[in-house]
């Protein structure tokens, strides 16, 4: 007889985790942004419904990201969290995330528990990427800071957490998103913003599952 412990290994799917996989945006043209293109800077234009700055100099931060079907297997409910790592004197807001293009340079917004996902400033996300940031071994530089935030209400006024099943009937089979987020000057001034690369971190409340990946001003081909 044995006396060996076996030792099971847990799969993927058996491990509690929410699986988002950046890849490059999947639709041109919302805030006349072309294909291909993960970071633009624009001067001030006529007005874009959900567009947030375009009445001031700002740069465009632009994704896209999978979420495949999956099970979620030990999440009841969860915030879904991102994080950008830019420069000092800038702030960010976000977009709506996007899942078509609708009129004009108009984007569709995904809707989840029967509303469109917003979110608003967490200065926890914030901290969490920081210190991921810094486990990789990669170092911050003082001219740069990661701007964090968590999906929340319409109101954009406190995290909104989605229900386990809200999340599966919204990912079906899977589905690709487009998110839009725009800095600005913290102080507003008639000035262009000199596009720079981003780094981002995708992660959420209640897994320990996340991502860092880099949005580059001009795209490698195979990057994504």
């Amino acid at each position: 007889m044995s006396n060996k412990t076996e030792v099971k290994q847990l799969t993927w799917d058996e491990s509690a985790q929410f699986i988002i996989r950046p890849r490059l945006p999947q639709i041109p043209w919302i805030f006349n942004i072309p294909p291909d293109t993960c970071i633009s800077s624009h001067r001030p234009h006529e007005h874009i419904t959900e567009h947030l700055h375009d009445h001031l100099y700002h740069m465009h931060i632009r994704y896209g990201f999978e979420i495949p079907k999956q099970s979620l297997n030990g999440i009841s409910n969860l915030a879904l969290e991102v994080a950008m790592y830019v420069r000092v004197e800038q702030r960010v807001d976000c977009n709506p995330m996007f899942v078509a293009r609708g009129k004009g340079a108009e984007g569709i917004c995904l809707k989840i528990a029967g509303q469109d996902v917003h979110w608003t400033p967490d200065e926890s996300v914030a901290k969490k990427a920081t210190e991921l940031y810094k486990a990789r071994g990669c170092k911050l530089n003082d001219d740069y800071y990661f701007a964090g935030f968590s999906t929340s209400d319409i109101e954009e006024r406190k995290i909104f957490r989605y229900d386990k099943e809200e999340l599966l009937r919204a990912i079906g089979s899977g589905i690709v998103i487009d998110q839009h987020f725009q800095a600005t000057w913290k102080e507003p001034i008639d000035k262009d913003i000199e596009p720079y690369d981003v780094v981002i971190y995708l992660g959420d409340d209640a897994t320990n599952y996340h991502t860092f990946f880099n949005l580059p001003v001009v795209i490698s081909l195979g990057g994504f």
